[in-house]
């Protein structure tokens, strides 16, 4: 069994010969691997872990983003942001939103700069389809409300969703747009070989969705069907990322089309793996769930293996499983967990 014949068992919820595996982890923490395995290439790593997955990118070929005298820079849709840095790495926050100051769509015409979809090299994923013929691969960062908040803050769009419908309409159109042009064109390089669409909208906090069923289905259920529909329209697989407290938007999530959900953060309020399971686990894949806040950054080698135990154990029976963290592995993780996480001799 080659690992996307694994991943595909999984999904059709048949036990595979072993729970697939799937690893996303901040630059820091490929930093960590590469010094263990005296590598810089990330395919060794990927391979010494066996891991059955990959993701494809495309690569940004358009002008170059402006950067200021203070060091900061332009972001998707013209939002400045700077690198933040910890005692740990570095991340990216928003310093102006390129919309907040928006009242009406026509304002947003004004201030929002959004990059030609054209603009991309689609060729590397042809390429990467190619290199990885025996790998489950999954590409895409399709967003009907994440990119929005990279541009507004979400309090004024949580507002707008209450009190100005027609702006927040507007913005959310402008990038689900945008985005079914750079998904048609990212799946087309792929040739029918991609095997999942990922959908990437954080809807929820860590204790309940961010807005009522109602309003989450007036303002995303058609924009969801579209990236289905383009999803399936080259034979991929619908893979939601959605952080937090998801458990009250789930029955809507599978009615819409969505096959795998990802991260499962069972630190979060109804997100219990077990209850998960027996609800749901005929309907949905999980992907993700081993604990990044508090086992594997704070946690004994011992701890992460018998966490990962667990998972595999509730979420994996009869398939519908896919190992991985339920965020992208952190640099506060260290590289001993991230190897017990991956110790499949052990399961």
């Amino acid at each position: 069994m080659n690992c996307r014949e694994r991943v595909l068992f999984a999904l059709n919820h048949v036990q595979p010969d072993r729970v697939p595996t799937d690893l996303q982890a901040v630059s820091e923490v490929w930093g960590k691997l590469g010094k263990y395995f005296k590598t810089t290439d990330q395919e060794v790593i990927m391979n010494a872990l066996e891991i059955d997955c990959r993701w494809l990118w495309t690569r940004f070929s358009g002008p170059a983003p402006r950067i200021y005298p203070d060091g900061s820079y332009e972001g998707w849709g013209g939002s400045i942001l700077r690198k933040v840095c910890n005692q740990f790495g570095s991340y990216e926050e928003v310093v102006k939103y390129a919309v907040d100051e928006a009242e009406t769509p026509g304002d947003i015409d004004q201030l929002l700069r959004m990059p030609d979809p054209d603009d991309y090299d689609y060729s590397s994923v042809t390429e990467m389809c190619k290199s990885y013929n025996d790998y489950f691969l999954l590409a895409g960062c399709a967003s009907m409300f994440y990119f929005p908040t990279l541009v507004r803050s979400m309090e004024n769009i949580l507002v707008d969703m209450a009190l100005n419908s027609e702006l927040a309409h507007d913005l959310f159109k402008r990038s689900v747009d945008w985005h079914l042009a750079y998904h048609e064109r990212l799946l087309a390089a792929g040739k029918g070989r991609i095997d999942a669409l990922q959908i990437a909208d954080d809807f929820s906090t860590q204790l309940a969705p961010l807005m009522s069923g109602d309003m989450f289905r007036t303002y995303f259920r058609e924009p969801f069907k579209k990236f289905v529909d383009l999803g399936k329209s080259y034979g991929a697989k619908i893979y939601l990322h959605c952080c937090g407290s998801v458990y009250k938007l789930i029955p809507d999530l599978v009615d819409w089309g969505v096959e795998i959900l990802d991260p499962i953060q069972t630190t979060a309020a109804d997100m219990d793996p077990q209850n998960l399971k027996i609800q749901f686990g005929q309907k949905l894949t999980f992907h993700g769930a081993a604990n990044t806040q508090s086992i594997l950054p704070c946690g004994t080698p011992d701890d992460v293996r018998n966490s990962a135990r667990e998972l595999v154990k509730i979420l994996g029976k009869d398939g519908g499983y896919i190992l991985s963290a339920c965020h992208n592995i952190q640099a506060d993780v260290p590289v001993e967990n991230v190897l017990a996480l991956y110790e499949l001799r052990n399961r």
